[in-house]
């Protein structure tokens, strides 16, 4: 990645912005600039993905990989692990191809410059609202930890489905996160970045710990369990929004934070509210606890507690050689301040992995 890479920037998408014309042609929407084209095979074969991809998830996530229109060649640089098996397997490719043939039958691309050209003034007003913001930078003097990655955020006005967020990590150990909105004007902008990030600055800490709880059940109740996959999700899931709620309170206000805890539905608040006030803890000790890596094992304990897994500790979810070079350049950071015995289980392990000995 081009070091002149900002790590936040707003974008048009021109892949999703194709992925919404096909859409609108085929459900019938006014779609001036293609209305030619709404017999092509790519219409009617998008229309038949609903079934398989009724929220437009996968196929967003495909085109989030590309080059622009019409080529839509992979970028190396987004090269992740835990891909779906469609994806490995090429099932999508018959779609693809169709989707390059449209664009170029249609010449998509004077089509998405002159849609990025009306868009221009709003897209202006939002990238002056992130610069004021400066989301990573409070985020990581929070923290105490740096956002090592890429963040875009994906307008699409008229676009396909929902929005989305999606948080990668690639096989060079650095995160890419993308959020597809809907508007230029979102009013829930704050929370929705700062979550994500927090997933890119936060989520490396957590994960040296995986071997503790790697499959463990998290019994939250009814209505969390198909939010939470395991312990160590839930666990991440609830530290990044705690993190997002606090920031809200010091750059928006407790009124602000207090409206965003009662709209966190994916959280059980009764935890959610422990972690909160674990930060609040963290936020006047920062003397004795400089990064949330140093504070995580007493942030951990607001949490439940299952008795921890007979598992060693191995690879866990750093599966590549550059992940685990990350992985083990952050856990002897901090080791500077703590002898856990967990993370030097867990250092030893990288080490073997590795091939390398113990220092």
């Amino acid at each position: 990645m081009p070091s002149a890479r900002p790590k936040l920037e707003a974008v048009l998408d021109p892949a999703i912005e194709l992925l919404g014309a096909v859409d609108r042609l085929g459900s019938g929407v006014p779609e001036p600039a293609c209305a030619a084209f709404r017999k092509h095979p790519a219409v009617r074969l998008n229309a038949r993905m609903h079934a398989s991809d009724p929220d437009y998830f996968q196929r967003k996530d495909l085109l989030l990989k590309r080059s622009a229109p019409p080529d839509m060649t992979f970028d190396p640089a987004m090269a992740v692990t835990g891909v779906s098996e469609a994806e490995r397997s090429g099932a999508w490719e018959p779609w693809l191809a169709a989707m390059r043939d449209f664009a170029r039958d249609a010449k998509f691309s004077s089509v998405f410059s002159a849609a990025a050209r009306r868009a221009s003034p709003a897209l202006r007003a939002l990238r002056a609202r992130i610069k004021k913001a400066d989301h990573v930078r409070t985020l990581e003097s929070y923290a105490g930890l740096p956002f090592r990655g890429h963040y875009r955020i994906v307008v699409s006005p008229a676009g396909a489905g929902r929005g989305l967020n999606r948080v990668w990590v690639r096989d060079d150990g650095l995160h890419e996160i993308v959020s597809v909105m809907s508007s230029f004007d979102d009013d829930g902008l704050d929370a929705v970045v700062w979550h994500e990030l927090g997933h890119g600055v936060l989520d490396m800490t957590a994960n040296l710990y995986d071997h503790e709880h790697r499959d463990t059940p998290l019994p939250l109740g009814p209505g969390f369990g198909h939010n939470c996959r395991n312990w160590l999700h839930g666990m991440r899931e609830h530290f990044v929004r705690a993190v997002m709620i606090r920031l809200i309170a010091l750059e928006r206000g407790e009124k602000a934070a207090a409206r965003q805890y009662e709209a966190e539905e994916f959280s059980a608040k009764p935890h959610l509210g422990a972690f909160l006030e674990r930060l609040r803890e963290y936020e006047a000790s920062r003397r004795d606890y400089p990064t949330l890596a140093d504070f995580y094992p007493r942030l951990a304990e607001a949490f439940p507690h299952p008795a921890p897994a007979d598992a060693p500790p191995g690879a866990g979810p750093f599966q590549t050689a550059a992940q685990r070079a990350r992985a083990l350049a952050h856990l002897d950071r901090m080791l500077e301040r703590s002898r856990d015995e967990r993370l030097l289980r867990r250092r030893d392990a990288l080490l073997d992995i590795m091939g390398k000995s113990p220092a």
